[in-house]
């Protein structure tokens, strides 16, 4: 395979959607440009990738977190810190098996519950749908909870 045919999966969805994955440089180069100490050492802070693909972004950052996981429940934390959205089915079900795939690679010997907790997680996180709308949505609802109060 060339370099192209790993950034996109094919013309058709380039010419429909503007489907074009970042390449792992890339992805490693920009998340280089956040301090270690500042965020990654914190496994709770929250990452919304909104067009997320299949999921470069998402398994650099979680990596980045799962150094700093002590145990099962850590990564835990960790994984349930990463929201992805994306508007192609396949991206979303791509995105979870690759993080799914990382967690069990880091944590080989997690019990069924952390396994089903995780795979609770990733279908909660990562979220197929138009990620403006989705977004907007959100503002919403967070803007008429603040008008609540």
């Amino acid at each position: 395979m060339n370099k192209m045919e790993k950034q996109i999966k094919s013309k058709k969805r380039v010419k429909e959607r503007g489907e074009v994955f970042t390449a792992e440089r890339e992805v490693k180069a920009m998340c280089d440009l956040i301090p270690e100490d500042e965020i990654w050492s914190d496994i709770t802070k929250t990452f919304l990738e909104s067009s997320c693909g299949n999921g470069n972004f998402l398994i650099e950052i979680f990596a980045r977190k799962l150094k700093y996981c002590k145990d099962e429940k850590d990564g835990l934390k960790a994984l349930a810190s990463i929201v992805g959205i994306d508007i192609m089915s396949d991206n979303c079900e791509e995105s979870r098996q690759r993080l799914k795939k990382q967690y069990v690679d880091k944590f080989p010997d997690a019990n069924s519950f952390c396994l089903l907790m995780a795979d609770m997680i990733l279908k909660n996180n990562i979220i197929c749908g138009d990620s403006l709308k989705i977004m907007k949505e959100w503002e919403e609802q967070q803007n008429g909870t603040q008008n609540k109060v």
